[in-house]
């Protein structure tokens, strides 16, 4: 099983890939389509969940939902508090906690019996003893 990437590193980098990613909608002008500025925004965050630790994906949405709202809903990187930006948080923020309860579902059932032996939160079922024969008493 592979290692996932450091949560700090996979957060800065989401980030950074999150401001690249508004830069170049903001440069297109996704301002009259938010709707395209949500899905790569989930789409980040995706790919920080599938990548990293768990922690780093919610930050990372948070940072996306910042540039979503300040800068193609808002102007300048203002903060907008509209419907809208509550609406597109809620979309954003759900599928981070979706990616994350995916791929630590899908961690856990990957990872090899070896590495699961030893986990206390495994159950574990105990040694069954053999019946003794029965005997005559005699």
């Amino acid at each position: 099983m592979r290692t996932p990437v450091p949560g700090g590193l996979a957060f800065f980098l989401g980030s950074a890939l999150a401001a690249v990613t508004t830069s170049l909608l903001v440069a297109v002008g996704v301002r009259s389509e938010p709707v395209l500025s949500v899905l790569a925004m989930v789409a980040v965050v995706n790919l920080v969940a599938v990548t990293s630790k768990a922690w780093a994906a919610p930050a990372t949405a948070t940072v996306c939902w910042c540039l979503h709202s300040g800068f193609v809903l808002g102007r300048l990187g203002e903060l907008t508090f509209t419907a809208r930006s509550g609406h597109d948080a809620l979309v954003i923020a759900g599928c981070a906690l979706g990616a994350v309860l995916l791929v630590s579902t899908l961690r856990a059932a990957s990872a090899p019996l070896h590495e699961r032996e030893h986990d206390e939160n495994v159950p574990v079922i105990p040694e069954q003893r053999a019946p003794r024969a029965l005997t005559p008493a005699g």
